[in-house]
């Protein structure tokens, strides 16, 4: 019997604002991000209701839409406003350009409706510079906090595989229209609203942190998430969907923001080596936010003893150890002072670590409580998605044809 989001409740620890580190005061600069207040109106119909989220590039606001209808699904959005360094400061990233093209893309393509569609824009003017404000559907929580409403923080089988699904049917489409997301990771990927009846009777009932504008200095107010309020207590959990968002960092295939991408930890062979990188990076991804929400593990880290400071030396020798030798013709692609440095003759990481030698994908420590059919079958859907050569890496069509999500007949 599939568990309902009431009998789960007690499993979840809401990652609620007091925990996030918030933006900071020092964001809040010319060329840095707008202050906002609650009781704004942008672009002559949103209201600022509460602050929902933030980023690197960008703040993150509960709306109330004024022309849509009381109690529609409409009525409540999301807005992102972006730092004024965004555009027209020499420093321009293609997200709005990029999300123009995906919503007006092929509609008809599966994973169309798990991207997390542009459904407006504007640009606002203030103290700190010119502001692009994108609005997007109302999300209900990132996949980072949702693995807390499970057991160890592990999310079931079944759920993970609807979750994978989706998350590769959207980069299919994205893929399709050109578009390499660059960072997808457990931040960067939404649970959708179940119902919006919630956030008028029970999340806008808390207060919100008064906020003086009078102030010289703006006083960065703390993310109130959407948490447990964007469903039903009746809702199945394994009928949640996903969406993709967070396009901020986003390239196309043939135009690159830049050569460097990805968190450092989630880092693709090819970006690592310098060996330049396309479509398959996102697929690296994949596999690896799949096994840390699924498994509530992380694959690589590239910390050293005894402080924890990352090495390039100790990602590479992680990676080689559970994903086998890097391959002769992507080395030959690589920055010749990194590949000189870290490899031998034979293609193998100089001074690399020992591993015990069962500290494998198939160890309890990776793939903890499976049953031995399902851990094959995720472990080679680990090893499918995470070739070290990105040219021998599947499509995300192929990875939905194998055995683990037997998505594709």
């Amino acid at each position: 019997m599939s568990p309902s989001t009431k009998q789960l409740q007690t499993n979840h620890t809401n990652v609620q604002a007091g925990s996030w580190l918030e933006e900071g005061a020092a964001a809040y600069r010319p060329g840095g991000f707008h202050p906002v207040y609650i009781g704004d109106i942008y672009h002559g119909r949103y209201d600022i209701l509460s602050k929902i989220g933030y980023g690197a590039y960008s703040t993150v606001w509960l709306v109330r839409d004024r022309e849509a209808k009381k109690g529609d699904a409409a009525e409540f959005r999301a807005l992102e406003v972006l730092s004024a360094k965004c555009y027209g400061a020499q420093q321009d990233v293609y997200e709005r350009e990029i999300l123009r093209h995906l919503r007006d893309g092929d509609k008809d393509l599966m994973g169309y409706k798990f991207i997390c569609h542009l459904e407006d824009e504007s640009e606002h003017k203030g103290p700190n510079g010119t502001h692009a404000c994108l609005v997007f559907q109302l999300c209900g929580e990132r996949l980072l906090s949702f693995g807390a409403w499970f057991k160890d923080c592990m999310i079931p089988t079944e759920v993970m595989r609807r979750i994978t699904i989706q998350l590769l049917l959207a980069l299919d489409c994205a893929h399709e229209c050109g578009v390499v997301h660059t960072d997808i990771t457990a931040s960067n990927i939404f649970v959708k609203m179940r119902t919006y009846s919630r956030v008028e009777s029970d999340y806008l009932a808390h207060e919100t942190v008064p906020q003086d504008r009078t102030e010289d200095q703006y006083a960065v107010i703390p993310t109130r998430p959407l948490s447990e309020y964007y469903f039903e207590d009746s809702d199945l959990i394994d009928e949640l969907d996903i969406v993709l968002g967070d396009w901020g960092v986003s390239s196309w295939t043939e135009k690159h923001l830049c050569e460097v991408i990805q968190p450092v930890a989630l880092r693709a062979p090819e970006v690592l080596l310098g060996a330049g990188w396309g479509p398959a990076a996102d697929i690296w991804n994949v596999g690896a936010i799949v096994l840390e929400m699924y498994r509530a593990v992380r694959m690589f880290s590239g910390r050293v003893a005894p402080d924890g400071h990352y090495e390039l030396r100790e990602h590479l020798v992680e990676i080689e150890h559970l994903l086998g030798p890097f391959p002769k013709a992507l080395l030959e692609k690589g920055d010749p002072e990194i590949v000189g440095s870290m490899f031998d003759e034979q293609g193998r990481v100089k001074h690399a670590t020992k591993f015990d030698a069962d500290h494998s994908l198939m160890s309890e420590w990776y793939t903890t409580e499976l049953p031995q059919d399902e851990k094959e079958e995720f472990v080679a859907f680990l090893k499918s998605a995470m070739k070290i050569d990105p040219a021998e890496r599947p499509t995300p069509e192929d990875l939905l044809r194998g055995p683990w999500l037997h998505a594709i007949a």
